[in-house]
């Protein structure tokens, strides 16, 4: 694994070019429709639509492999607790406590799902916008320079320091550590000196960007200038029609008249 792994994939696509506000936009405005919403094929409709846009992006495909390995333990662990709490419906399993109904295991899936298409929705300008970029796209949008230069070193820095466990976990393997013998604590025990290392290497990146910063004159009194203005195009505006005249009818439709609020029935 690299130790330079980024979120960021540099090529030139429609989805790469269009401004980071049409994608930031698109990304929240799914969040919050998604969360209003229950319907099992709605949420895989919205899920293959991502895909499908990623992948038109000519993105390559161990990405967003890795997307999905990322959020295949919630995606599993949901559908499998989710009947423990939410017994409505017709059981089809019921032993002692552990009472299985046909609407808790849909409701379980729609929900792994739901945060599969949220998640997704959210890659699409992680994956398709540089860092500055989309500092600059929260500024445009009213965010503050600190806390938009705060999200995107944060969301930046979470696939460096992915990258650096897995290069820590390698080298540890390579001097013999093995992390699948003994019980529970021994093994937790054994990452010791994994998370040591890990430590080190959060201490000493923390040091580098702070001088860094500080040497691109971070906390200036003097009003920032960019480079490169960001300006909508006529992709852009398209892109923002349909995203939101679609979100916006959907919303609609969901509010107006209960559409998509039965787990399985349009």
């Amino acid at each position: 694994m690299s130790l330079n792994f980024d979120l960021y994939v540099e090529h030139d696509s429609w989805l790469h070019r269009l401004d980071p506000r049409t994608k930031l936009i698109f990304a929240v405005l799914s969040l919050v429709v998604l969360t209003s919403l229950v319907n099992i094929w709605i949420i895989l409709a919205f899920l293959a639509a991502t895909q499908a846009a990623l992948i038109s992006a000519r993105l390559p495909r161990d990405r967003l492999l890795w997307g999905w390995r990322v959020l295949a333990p919630i995606l599993i662990l949901v559908p499998l607790l989710w009947p423990l709490f939410y017994q409505e419906g017709s059981a089809l399993v019921s032993l002692w406590v552990l009472r299985i109904t046909d609407l808790s295991l849909v409701r379980g899936v729609a929900v792994a799902l739901r945060i599969a298409a949220m998640a997704f929705a959210c890659f699409i300008p992680l994956l398709t916008t540089t860092q500055t970029q989309l500092v600059q796209g929260l500024m445009r949008l009213g965010v503050p320079f600190r806390a938009g230069l705060l999200v995107a070193m944060a969301l930046r820095y979470v696939g460096v320091f992915y990258g650096s466990f897995g290069v820590i976990m390698d080298a540890q393997a390579a001097r013999g550590l093995d992390l699948s013998q003994g019980n529970l604590f021994q093994r937790l025990r054994a990452y010791l000196p994994v998370l040591v290392a890990m430590l080190i290497t959060c201490l000493r990146t923390a040091d580098r960007v702070a001088m860094a910063l500080e040497a691109r004159g971070y906390g200036s009194a003097r009003r920032r200038t960019v480079y490169h203005q960001l300006r909508l195009g006529p992709a852009d505006w398209l892109a923002l029609g349909l995203s939101l005249s679609a979100l916006a009818s959907l919303a609609f439709v969901r509010f107006a008249y209960g559409f998509g609020t039965h787990p399985w029935q349009l």
